[in-house]
């Protein structure tokens, strides 16, 4: 074997799904080799690195298809709210935070659902006022999706005397008294572009902490699934890339309203340091909340039209769809740009033609539109970790629990699945989420229809082989040639129980063939 002047060699180990393999050479950013270590000894030369795994496994980095990275990092550097299910433990852990911050700057803090709390039901204005007298406060809901504003929030941002211009969609609701209750639906990035921003410096110091959180989880590749996302979000990502704020491989989706700004910009779909992996559609402002109805004929038709001019950027189109309705709409939409132009002809008869639509969620599926999604090409993004941190809410609805994230009919029906954290929404650890889809069990160890599980090696998929076949990211997998993003665990995950997966602990997260986390000794 010729001198491959291997970088980094892991010996001595497991080699994930190679039992003839206990070593694996890396070179300029790429496994060079899988074998023996004797045999892949005489790869190295005096510069290589040489890591004894002393029995630990490799296995492909994990690829995160879904989450929120400047929303995480936020989280990561304020109040995280989101392990905490008493709302009196909440407040009083707010009045502490509070009292820290100068009088007049915003208090932001996240994690509270109404639906995991004990009392069930989220903090009223006067709680919040009690709590946050000084400041002006941003509780965000755990999905995302909402917060909570105290009387101060309200005031500065202009509710209180209904000057200010709410997007469409956007709902600030009232008490029985016909006052605002400081709950706010449909109106996340309104208020985010109104409340003051962190500095240049602050932000970069909130990515690199929360790229370390993720590389000690194991995360070498991510797609950020923001919807407001646009060219600002591009740039501002790149930069941080630039200067190794972030370490792992960066994908981007970008709003559907911001199209035609990538268009003029001649945006392709790899930018410097950013890969661009979709057009996100959010329902929000196109489903009627209050009726639950899928969207009126025109919008559905500005979707398509949006979507068809994607997909001749060769850009995904990525649709949100938490709720059946949801998944209605985006199915409409999917086949009537299908319908106008065929299944093959935007990027030729190749593999890249069942990359073109990705469902986000898809949280609940009933049997009828597995036929469907698996018509339409439609990849589905799931997140199997919501069923460990919220099966508490699930559970309070037995009769769903058949079409809740429902991934063994998926794989059984053969629609492509990936998946993601959602994080913040649930932890960054994908094991967590790959112990989920593998036992069906939540944080309290109750079972979530258990005849939906897959199997270890399917579950273990989502965020490596088909996360690699969704995102184009590289890795994935390990064969010589692919790119070296690794993971080494103290354990080999196809050997321990099921539930035993998320407790499995990351000893090192390699990127290109950079270590990007060691665990101390």
């Amino acid at each position: 074997m010729a001198d491959c002047g291997a970088s980094l060699l892991l010996y001595r180990g497991t080699v994930l799904g190679r039992p003839d393999c206990d070593s694996v050479a890396i070179k300029s950013g790429r496994i060079a080799a899988l074998g023996r270590s004797a045999e892949l000894r005489k790869l190295t030369s005096p510069e290589t690195r040489l890591v004894d795994l002393n029995g630990a496994t490799v296995a492909p980095g994990f690829i995160d298809c879904h989450l929120h990275f400047l929303e995480a990092a936020s989280v990561a550097a304020g109040l995280d709210l989101s392990g905490e299910t008493s709302l009196a433990r909440m407040l009083d852990l707010l009045r502490d935070y509070a009292s820290g911050a100068p009088p007049g700057e915003w208090v932001k803090a996240f994690g509270c659902d109404e639906a995991q709390t004990v009392e069930g039901r989220g903090p009223s204005r006067d709680e919040l006022d009690r709590a946050v007298p000084r400041n002006p406060l941003r509780l965000r809901h755990q999905t995302l999706h909402a917060s909570w504003l105290n009387s101060r929030g309200i005031e500065a941002l202009g509710l209180a005397t209904g000057a200010a211009a709410l997007p469409a969609g956007a709902r600030a609701l009232r008490d029985l008294n016909g006052n605002l209750s400081g709950l706010v639906v449909g109106m996340e990035e309104w208020l985010s572009r109104r409340i003051p921003r962190v500095s240049l410096d602050d932000l970069e110091a909130r990515a690199r902490t929360f790229s370390s959180a993720l590389a000690r989880a194991g995360v070498t590749s991510f797609t950020d699934a923001g919807a407001g996302n646009g060219m600002e979000e591009l740039r501002l990502f790149a930069g941080l890339a630039r200067v190794g704020a972030i370490r792992q491989r960066i994908g981007m989706m970008i709003g559907a309203e911001h199209l035609e700004e990538a268009i003029r910009a001649g945006l392709s779909t790899r930018e410097e340091m950013v890969a661009l992996r979709g057009v996100k559609f959010m329902p929000a402002p196109i489903v009627r909340a209050r009726s639950g109805k899928q969207a009126d004929e025109p919008t559905r038709e500005l979707w398509i039209s949006w979507a068809e001019r994607a997909q001749r950027m060769g850009l995904p189109c990525a649709f949100h769809a938490t709720e059946v309705e949801e998944l209605e709409t985006a199915l409409g939409v999917i086949e009537g740009v299908q319908s106008r132009v065929g299944a093959t002809t935007l990027s030729g008869p190749d593999k890249a033609a069942t990359l073109r639509f990705r469902i986000e969620h898809a949280s609940l599926i009933p049997p009828n539109y597995l036929e469907r999604l698996l018509a339409c090409g439609a990849w589905v993004v799931s997140n199997p970790g919501f069923l460990y941190f919220r099966g508490r809410k699930y559970a309070a609805e037995p009769g769903l629990l058949p079409y809740l994230f429902p991934l063994r009919s998926l794989v059984d029906a053969g629609v492509p699945v990936a998946a993601g954290t959602d994080a913040p929404v649930t932890p960054t650890p994908p094991l967590a989420a790959i112990c989920a889809a593998a036992t069906r069990r939540d944080i309290r160890g109750e079972e979530l229809c258990t005849r939906q599980a897959l199997s270890v090696e399917e579950a273990l998929s989502l965020f490596t082989t088909r996360a690699a076949q969704l995102s184009g990211s590289g890795g994935g997998e390990l064969a010589q040639g692919k790119a070296a993003d690794l993971v080494v665990l103290d354990a080999n995950p196809l050997d321990v129980q099921p539930e035993k997966l998320r407790h499995l602990r990351v000893r090192m997260t390699i990127v290109g063939g950079e270590v990007i986390y060691e665990q101390p000794r």
